[in-house]
């Protein structure tokens, strides 16, 4: 790895002072500084490929336009993936950089991140630990903590209980009156998982629907296969699923066909995320797709608002960021 070229680099290459070299590169034009040393130096500074330290630059004008993004348990699916490179572009927009940090969960991991960054806003998808919070804060940093937390689940501008609000719509207006729940015991997922059940939970009751009939389940065939014959058995059978996202979905349509029952004649599926595999099961999946660019402006929009005003701006999820990609799974 090439070392970084700093500022005594430059002064070393041109012949002048650090001093000198920091006037001319901080655009300081009061000290007397000759045309030809000015140009001299930027020319030096471009040709060595320096580079201002971000931390540096932070401490000299009060404000940092970088942003850490701390990764703790956060899911790792396609549209999560999907979701980083919608909130960096829309960071970059308004002249911010996103750096996106997977922490291992350790006290004193983020307040880490701050003496190689200098972040102007740490964004966390969990809670932090109360020591990192407070070294901080302390530190004058901006904190969006548990900004993927179930107690604040419209923080991206969109309310996951509208997801499973959506399911069980769609569902009932295809006749279904007894209506299952596929949930996910994963702990990575409980903050979007938990908010989609009582969003299921509020439509049905809003739809005179018995509660859904939750399952909890992991992503493979032996536990979907157990679930799918719970829904199943009895006299009342549920005829159709609102499962948490699209891959435990996907595991409950290879159960149905492992246990010869008929998607969707006998369990209709509906899945959320619209990843690639969810046109090409058999059946295809239906699924809810999730507009990510609406999320992503709305998230960085919030942040930009921290980082210059002190505040988080209001951010509200709306009925267009939700899609049903209706296939043959319902």
């Amino acid at each position: 790895m090439l070392a970084r070229v700093t500022s005594i680099d430059v002064a070393r290459a041109a012949g002048v002072s650090q001093t000198t070299v920091s006037f001319v590169l901080n655009g300081k034009n009061e000290h007397g500084i000759s045309s030809v040393t000015r140009q001299l130096v930027l020319e030096t500074a471009q040709r060595l490929g320096y580079a201002p330290s971000a931390v540096a630059r932070a401490l000299r004008t009060g404000r940092s336009h970088v942003v850490a993004f701390l990764l703790t348990d956060a899911p790792m699916s396609v549209p999560f993936a999907r979701f980083r490179r919608e909130v960096t572009a829309a960071l970059q927009a308004r002249g911010f950089t996103c750096v996106f940090i997977e922490l291992t969960g350790l006290t004193g991991g983020a307040s880490a991140v701050w003496q190689h960054l200098q972040p102007a806003v740490v964004i966390s998808t969990a809670p932090l630990p109360e020591q990192d919070h407070r070294a901080l804060t302390s530190l004058g940093v901006k904190i969006m903590d548990g900004a993927l937390s179930s107690a604040d689940a419209s923080i991206a501008g969109l309310d996951q209980r509208a997801v499973g609000r959506l399911q069980v719509r769609h569902l009932a207006e295809r006749g279904h009156r007894k209506i299952g729940f596929a949930a996910v015991e994963e702990p990575q997922d409980q903050p979007f998982c938990l908010p989609r059940l009582e969003g299921a939970r509020e439509q049905c009751r809003e739809l005179g629907l018995a509660e859904p009939a939750v399952e909890v389940m992991d992503y493979s065939l032996p536990r979907a296969s157990a679930a799918v014959a719970r829904w199943h058995a009895g006299d009342s059978p549920v005829s159709a699923v609102a499962a948490y996202n699209d891959t435990a979905a996907v595991a409950i349509l290879g159960a149905c066909r492992l246990g010869d029952l008929a998607v969707p004649g006998e369990l209709a599926v509906v899945g959320v995320d619209d990843e690639p595999i969810a046109a090409l099961t058999v059946p295809p999946l239906t699924t809810i797709a999730i507009d990510l660019t609406v999320s992503a402006r709305a998230l960085a929009a919030s942040i930009v608002a921290l980082a210059l005003d002190g505040s988080p701006e209001p951010t509200t999820g709306t009925p267009e960021s939700l899609t049903v990609i209706h296939r043959e799974s319902s």
